[in-house]
């Protein structure tokens, strides 16, 4: 199991490419108090508190409903902006992964209804709860009037499909 810091999970920190030596190996897993983290390399920009789809070679790109297609895929949620090619951790949740006062945070849409389903939507790495394509394994713990970064709770690894 991984620790945060400098040689463990550090979710708070993006990795250039040019880094002499990376944290770890992409598609490795790491566990906190927070929860489950995969260690990724950016497909494109991903923003701050971004939900993300994660592909079987460790590359993740801002989940959309288009791009959630018919794949089972491990979905996370970044909690630093990654340019295009960085690296990074990103929350998977897991078994009671996340909560209130934990600071994991993922972007939901305006009118958002606290513990309700997450859907992915049209826009690149906002969930939303009125929406058709459910992200499993995870909910929203505030509502908000506006889009928000909201914190963020789990039952299970967060997946589409």
């Amino acid at each position: 199991m991984s620790q945060s810091g400098s040689f463990g999970v550090n979710y708070k920190k993006a990795f250039a490419t040019t880094e002499a030596i990376l944290p770890a190996k992409v598609g490795t897993v790491g566990s906190l108090v927070e929860g489950d983290f995969v260690f990724v390399q950016a497909d494109g920009a991903v923003d701050q508190y971004g939900f993300v789809k994660i592909e079987a070679d460790g590359q993740a790109a801002m989940l959309t409903t288009t791009n959630a297609g018919s794949q089972a895929l491990l979905v996370g949620v970044a909690q630093v902006a990654l340019a295009d090619n960085e690296y990074g951790w990103v929350w998977i949740g897991g078994p009671m992964g996340g909560g209130v006062g934990k600071g994991i945070k993922g972007k939901v849409a305006a009118g958002f209804v606290a513990k309700n389903n997450l859907n992915t939507t049209a826009t690149a790495g906002v969930a939303d709860d009125a929406s058709t394509t459910l992200i499993k394994g995870g909910v929203g713990l505030a509502s908000t009037t506006p889009a928000a970064a909201v914190e963020l709770g789990s039952v299970d690894h967060l997946r589409v499909n």
